[in-house]
């Protein structure tokens, strides 16, 4: 697959690099795609005892992937598990889908990585799948595939939430990484802010050039309709920096997805 403004790939290693880390854990939102929050340890007396499950399902005014605008008016869902190795370390397995319903766009990502957490830091390593059903960007040419290894790190810092990804394209051996921040206010027990700024940069990634790529800003409103069951709206801008500036606009757009826990 050739990256050129027509051709991105899907989503990041484990989520976009969501952060919140306060009672409505895993709701900021980029595009739907937000990492497995391990269960909490409980007593089991079998292997799959206390594996966590999490069915996701959304739609976004716009669906901009690590700076790129890649189509408008998507409906997306998201099937995820976590399932704890040791009382530190966990095995997380998602399945993301995407349409378009503005454009004939279709995206299968498909997720596999390990987590850890070591005391000072969550860190994150896995790699990722994706399918274009409708050529690169859109097109009709056949299904195009993609795969890339990621490795996350998440600390949260009083009331904040800091967290840096780094990403490897096997097939154009091209780099991205991000760092984002968050600092969940909670209003009540059943509902929060979230505002959270993200910034990134390719090294030969979209291109050939080595450049920042996207200045990100948003606000989350997870709201809690019961104890497994999150309602969140948001709203978001999108800044285009460095290697995107010539394709992709300036955008607001926004979105809302339900998150149900098992």
């Amino acid at each position: 697959m050739t990256k050129t403004n027509h051709s991105i790939q899907g989503a990041a290693i484990l989520g976009s690099l969501a952060l919140a880390a306060s009672a409505f854990a895993g709701t900021t939102v980029a595009t739907g795609k937000g990492p497995v929050t391990p269960p909490a340890p409980q007593a089991s007396t079998g292997l799959f005892d206390s594996v966590g499950a999490t069915v996701d399902v959304g739609y976004d005014t716009h669906y901009f992937f690590r700076g790129f605008l890649m189509s408008e008016q998507n409906v997306w869902s998201q099937v995820a598990l976590s399932v704890p190795l040791a009382s530190n370390l966990s095995l997380g397995l998602s399945a993301w889908y995407t349409s378009s319903t503005d454009i004939s766009y279709d995206e299968l990502d498909l997720n596999a990585g390990l987590n850890y957490d070591a005391g000072f830091a969550k860190l994150g390593l896995g790699f990722t799948h994706y399918e274009f059903f409708h050529g690169d960007g859109g097109d009709d040419t056949g299904i195009h595939g993609a795969e890339e290894i990621g490795f996350t790190v998440a600390k949260g810092l009083g009331p904040v939430n800091v967290g840096a990804g780094y990403y490897y394209d096997f097939e154009t051996e091209g780099s991205y990484i991000e760092l984002g921040i968050d600092a969940p206010i909670a209003v009540n027990d059943n509902f929060s802010i979230v505002p959270a700024a993200l910034i990134s940069y390719g090294d030969e990634y979209y291109s050939t050039d080595s450049d920042f790529q996207n200045l990100k800003l948003s606000l989350a409103f997870p709201v809690k309709l019961t104890s497994t069951a999150t309602l969140t709206p948001y709203v978001a801008g999108n800044i285009a920096l460095g290697t995107t500036e010539a394709f992709t606009d300036d955008e607001i757009y926004g979105g809302v997805k339900l998150s149900v826990s098992f």
